[in-house]
């Protein structure tokens, strides 16, 4: 028998760390807790992880900083970052950095325990930046540069990502 998934849970609030163990405690998981990044780092080296939860916003080092950390020293680990921040270039850049997803705060526990389980399972759908919908890439492709204009009815502020 395969020994249970591992998920660390990174928050500098420890109610929100019981609140993540609380959305995931159905499943057959075993959840480790860092109440900070640089933790987090240290514990990874010894205990790898098979997906990562992640605050944004914490003392120190910052969510984002630790992704970067993390893809710096090869770590591929899925990460889902936990933030209450919506702005596009915010998640933008956290997908670059190589997020595989994020939940705005609140959320509801059904939906992080189904994030977690498709990226365990690996039917995780890929994250597409949020400012570009797919259809307006390819039609992006095909347009000469001198007619870049966007349409009249551009999609671009419906773009979401999964």
């Amino acid at each position: 028998m395969m020994p249970p998934k591992r998920v660390l849970v990174i928050d500098d609030v420890s109610v929100i760390r019981g609140f993540v163990k609380g959305a995931l405690k159905h499943l057959d998981l075993r959840v480790g807790e860092a109440s900070g990044a640089e933790q987090a780092l240290a514990m990874l080296e010894s205990m790898p992880a098979d997906v990562i939860i992640c605050d944004l916003n914490m003392p120190g080092m910052g969510g984002e900083a630790f992704v970067r950390a993390l893809r710096e020293r090869g770590d591929t680990t899925p990460i889902i970052m936990l933030t209450v921040e919506g702005d596009r270039k915010v998640i933008a850049k956290l997908l670059q950095a190589g997020i595989q997803g994020y939940l705005l705060k609140p959320f509801k526990p059904a939906v992080l325990a189904e994030r977690v389980l498709e990226l365990l399972d690996g039917t995780a759908p890929p994250i597409r930046p949020i400012s570009t919908p797919a259809a307006s890439d390819e039609a992006a492709a095909d347009t000469p540069a001198e007619d870049a204009s966007p349409p009249a009815d551009s999609t671009e502020s419906t773009g979401t990502a999964g």
